[in-house]
């Protein structure tokens, strides 16, 4: 029983760890894409409204994305690919001297993709951990559930 207490106090501490890690995650996700937005808007301040606009790119050609995410459920995996052939900078539609911090908003938006990867592992690994948990906390409630039948038919 002892043992059992001992495995549900570690898988306890594990799970408010990583519920902790998960939430910091989540935050500087959410501050990184605050950031590439804000960089963004200074981008197109700096270069002038009509300078940093749809008008920039072509529509004859198709975007195509030049990081594919493949998610499999069992086992979970999650894999980041880049695609080399499509992985052409986006900024040089807008001129070969594009201002830093255009360059700084695609850099944050290119880390939210890794920030938001790692936030699904946590939550991955928190599910994992919850239910390791339910089936010990389960199996303690067995026990004491046995014991306390021992202990009454002793008493009688």
């Amino acid at each position: 029983m002892d043992s059992l207490c001992e495995q549900i106090d570690k898988l306890t501490i594990n799970y408010l760890e990583e519920f902790g890690h998960l939430l910091s995650c989540k935050q500087l996700l959410d501050d990184t894409i605050k950031q590439g937005y804000f960089n963004l808007s200074r981008a197109r301040i700096i270069m002038g409204v009509n300078n940093l606009s749809r008008l920039q790119y072509s529509e004859k050609d198709p975007m195509i994305a030049s990081t594919k995410i493949s998610i499999s459920s069992s086992p979970f995996d999650i894999e980041k690919q880049i695609d080399k052939e499509h992985c052409d900078d986006a900024l040089k539609w807008f001129g070969l001297l594009s201002p830093n911090v255009l360059k700084q908003s695609q850099k944050s938006f290119q880390q939210t993709i890794d920030l938001a990867l790692e936030a699904c592992k946590r939550q991955e690994n928190i599910l994992e951990l919850k239910t390791k948990l339910e089936q010990l906390l389960k199996e303690k409630k067995t026990l004491l559930t046995k014991e306390n039948l021992n202990e009454n038919k002793n008493i009688d």
